[in-house]
């Protein structure tokens, strides 16, 4: 282990902090983020010296020390931290004992958004086993392949997905988490006695890739890349700061509108505010904008947690200005990229968060883990078409399609390389080797380039448009008639054409009273595009574009069904 702030490696690793007097104060020797070098997975990389070594150590020391603190609440039900630990070291028993869960097992996780659903992460955790976080909106097909890529010892599931369960895998002991059994945890104490992992490297979780396209991946990820990427977001947003404060902030109130088994989710609200005391409020069921209000008037929530179209559909609905959104100091958007336009209209939408440079979109994947690159404050609004800086604790290139490297300013494949990176998509050992190279560096399937320090990110490289081998990115063309104000959202993709190969369509939702015609946008973005890139077939529409529960716009969905 070394520790030296002129190596290549650290400064490579943390260069925003390197390039300050703060900065460099905090990952210095006994600084409070004191950062070295040390060999993880066989490579050399720059990690934080002081760390945490297990998951579940993070709501213990949570409880210790902000037990009466409300910690979930669901409308009339709460939970404190004391009285949630109570509950998980009731849960973590039951698993044990009644169903035999042993340290490593997975314990699968399919239900919607719940208190329960928290208490169960975190009590497969303190059981030892791994919990394993499957996407409740799934058909019967991709039920199955997750159930028989991960093998779980048992499912802790709600009523409506026992029964997809029970017709899916009727081999597999299920759990159900509703009525009786919330009502035993919470009624006893039990005594608590956590299985630590036997090393940082072990498996902590199982999250799934989204899906958009072909089969979904179990991506395991390590105590360490969790604890590093909980520890990589916080010290980026005091280096943000300039200096340490002068006091704890207030314990902050997090409203959940991504589906708990989504990174945002888990890594975002879950864990992240665990060191504040902070507390979860959930809303469960279809995401609806009055509902999403009234929660954030009723609870006085500071941090609002969306994803996809959440966020602009609020900022749009006509009675917002009826509800008291005052508390809000941030909003997170995120799994879906957002365009100028609809940047412009949450920053005219959300002034209190916007005063307080607390509208922020971050980039980031199942695989990649930690934060990418994430913008916020001013630069939110003066620079709308990126994802931000590039974050410290982690190095990124952008390398064409045979690995080179290329220089700034040219498109090419994101990579990324951390100690905090996915460790492998569990069971798939082909597909892993697909998308780790040398080095441990991670592809992340996407097209960008980085300017001025600044991550642009255009578009998921498998939806790149060939137009009489002219390269088209979708989101170019959406950014452009979302510069439209009857224009709500849009998808872009490529078409099969004879002549040219591929050509444009555009699936276009437009504003109820809006009288426009597929001629009216053509000459919109004939005023911004060059001809080749601008739509040649439409479908317009006033109904919402459909998306999957981490909020990216099913394109596959829309081609297949035009």
């Amino acid at each position: 282990m070394t520790t030296d702030l002129s190596g290549d490696l650290i400064r490579t690793t943390f260069p925003n902090a390197s390039a300050s007097e703060f900065g460099r104060s905090l990952i210095a020797p006994g600084g409070a983020f004191e950062v070295v070098e040390e060999d993880v997975l066989g490579e050399r990389v720059a990690v934080f010296k002081n760390r945490a070594g297990s998951v579940f150590q993070m709501i213990a020391d949570a409880t210790a020390a902000f037990g009466d603190h409300e910690y979930l609440v669901d409308d009339d039900r709460r939970l404190t931290y004391a009285e949630h630990l109570d509950a998980v070291a009731a849960l973590a028993g039951l698993l044990r004992e009644d169903y035999g869960v042993a340290p490593g097992d997975r314990v699968g996780i399919h239900a919607a958004n719940s208190m329960e659903w928290v208490i169960t992460f975190w009590a497969a955790l303190a059981a030892g086993a791994v919990p394993t976080l499957m996407n409740s909106f799934w058909s019967d097909p991709e039920l199955r392949i997750g159930l028989d890529l991960t093998t779980p010892a048992v499912v802790l599931t709600d009523s409506r997905r026992a029964e997809q369960l029970a017709r899916v895998a009727p081999e597999i002991p299920v759990v159900e988490l509703e009525g009786a059994l919330y009502a035993r945890i919470t009624s006893t104490r039990a005594t608590l006695d956590p299985v630590a992992p036997k090393g940082e490297d072990q498996v902590a979780l199982l999250m799934f890739t989204s899906g958009t396209t072909g089969r979904p991946k179990a991506v395991a990820h390590s105590h360490r890349s969790v604890l590093g990427t909980i520890q990589c977001n916080r010290f980026n947003t005091l280096l943000r700061m300039g200096a340490l404060p002068s006091s704890p902030p207030p314990a902050p109130r997090a409203l959940i509108a991504p589906p708990l088994f989504h990174l945002s989710a888990v890594y975002g609200a879950v864990l992240m505010f665990l060191g504040a005391g902070g507390t979860i409020v959930l809303r469960p069921g279809r995401f609806d904008e009055r509902r999403t209000m009234q929660a954030i008037q009723d609870e006085k929530v500071t941090v609002w947690l969306s994803v996809g179209s959440a966020a602009p559909r609020v900022a749009a609905h006509p009675e917002r200005a009826s509800y008291d959104l005052s508390s809000l100091t941030s909003v997170v958007v995120g799994g879906a990229p957002l365009s100028p336009a609809i940047k412009q209209e949450l920053c005219a939408s959300f002034p209190t968060a916007a005063a307080a440079g607390g509208l922020r979109m971050g980039y980031t994947s199942s695989e990649g883990g930690s934060i990418v690159a994430s913008i916020g404050g001013p630069a939110f609004a003066e620079h709308p078409e990126s994802t931000g800086p590039i974050q410290d604790g982690l190095q990124v290139s952008i390398r064409d399609h045979d690995g080179n490297v290329l220089p700034p300013g040219v498109e090419g494949l994101i990579h990324v390389r951390s100690a905090y990176t996915m460790l492998e998509y569990h069971g798939d050992a082909a597909a892993t080797a697909g998308v780790y190279g040398p080095g441990r560096w991670l592809c992340m399937g996407d097209i960008g380039r980085i300017e001025n320090g600044l991550l642009y990110v255009n578009s998921r490289a498998r939806d790149l448009i060939f137009v009489s081998a002219e390269n088209v990115y979708p989101s170019e063309v959406e950014n452009r008639l979302e510069e439209h104000p009857e224009v709500m959202e849009t998808c872009v993709a490529g078409v099969d054409h004879p002549v040219t190969g591929q050509a444009v369509k555009a699936f276009v939702v437009l504003a109820e009273d809006s009288t426009l015609t597929e001629a009216d946008l053509a000459a919109h973005c004939r005023g911004g595009l060059p001809p080749y890139k601008v739509p040649t077939s439409w479908d317009l529409r006033t109904e919402r574009l459909p998306r999957n529960p981490a909020g990216k716009i099913l394109r596959n969905v829309l081609v297949e069904g035009s």
